[in-house]
């Protein structure tokens, strides 16, 4: 059994806080847009309203974080994004018009361009004006931008460091044997509008979705640790999550820090019945939960919750310089 006391691994996670004071408190949208393949003034362009994706939700997506590090903005895990949006597309039938290359290129000329330290990136290829069908491959061109705003912390000023309060929501989420949960396509993301809702209409921060069955799937954009007895668990594509980038970093951190690690489908009852929950995405960052439903779980420094907060945090802004692979400069 780890104890967070007696953990070693304290000592190679500086205490300094790594939130840059300086984060921006609004989601100000940039002047400047990537546009099928060239820099445009993003008030001038428009989405025909028979656009296929707006109809039937036929496009997909990313989001991707910029940071500030010393050497400039940099982007995070960028290569990783812009290939998951390329299976996202397949599974759906999609050829984006756009390599892999064109697109890195095109989310750093952005950053760039609009001179952004703090930012999200959202990359976007969709189906474009065609007949109403649902075919969209047959005959709808497939069109694509990139758009970039500033963003400080996702779920509220002070999430980062006091945790959010969720509820379990009543919507359950779609089963991956009724559409690719693995896609991060749009129009997945009803579910999660529902569920959103739910919680905001109670008076809570973001909710958590279950599955069929019963077991636990996500929080709204985010996937969900939780520690208990010096553990770390979370679950996998079996319970119809999009397996985060974010998520992943954390599993790569956990090895190296000797963390136990189990990845496994766990209940409603599981997660109660943790010393700790956190949450993990792009937009979210690690941000800890300090109840479900009236259920309080443990925040703070001294937690496992923090110390992954900031070993994440520090790899992003170019502070630890075992996981610089991992920035893409702009």
């Amino acid at each position: 059994m780890v104890s967070v006391d007696e953990w070693p691994s304290f000592a190679r996670v500086p205490e300094e806080d790594v939130l840059p004071l300086s984060r921006p408190t609004s989601q100000e949208l940039a002047r400047f847009i990537w546009w099928d393949g060239e820099l445009r003034d993003a008030e001038s362009q428009s989405i025909h309203y028979y656009s296929n994706a707006l109809h039937y939700g036929t496009a997909v997506f990313e989001g991707i974080r910029v940071y500030p590090t010393d050497k400039g903005s940099a982007l995070f895990r960028l290569r990783d994004h812009v290939e998951r949006m390329h299976r996202s597309a397949k599974l759906y039938g999609m050829e984006i018009p756009y390599g892999v290359e064109t697109l890195i290129n095109g989310c750093r000329e952005v950053v760039r361009k609009n001179g952004i330290g703090h930012g999200y990136l959202r990359p976007l290829a969709y189906f474009g004006r065609g007949p109403i069908a649902l075919k969209p491959k047959r005959e709808c061109q497939v069109r694509c931008f990139i758009a970039i705003r500033e963003l400080g912390t996702f779920l509220g000023e002070t999430a980062l460091h006091n945790g959010i309060r969720v509820t379990i929501s009543s919507w359950r989420k779609f089963h991956h044997t009724m559409v690719p949960t693995m896609a991060k396509a749009s129009g997945h993301y009803a579910n999660n509008v529902l569920a959103a809702h739910e919680a905001l209409d109670r008076g809570y921060d973001d909710a958590i979705l279950l599955n069929h069955d019963g077991t636990v799937a996500s929080a709204t954009g985010e996937n969900i640790f939780f520690v208990r007895d010096g553990t770390l668990y979370t679950n996998d594509e079996s319970s119809s999550i999009v397996p985060g980038i974010t998520r992943d970093s954390l599993l790569v951190i956990a090895k190296e820090i000797d963390v136990p690690v189990c990845i496994k489908s766990f209940t409603r009852e599981e997660l109660l019945r943790a010393d700790e929950v956190f949450l993990t995405g792009t937009a979210a960052e690690v941000t800890p939960v300090r109840e479900i439903d009236g259920v309080e779980f443990k925040t703070g420094k001294k937690t496992f919750g923090a110390l992954f907060q900031r070993a994440y945090l520090r790899a992003a802004t170019g502070k630890d310089e075992a996981h610089l692979p991992w920035l893409t400069p702009a």
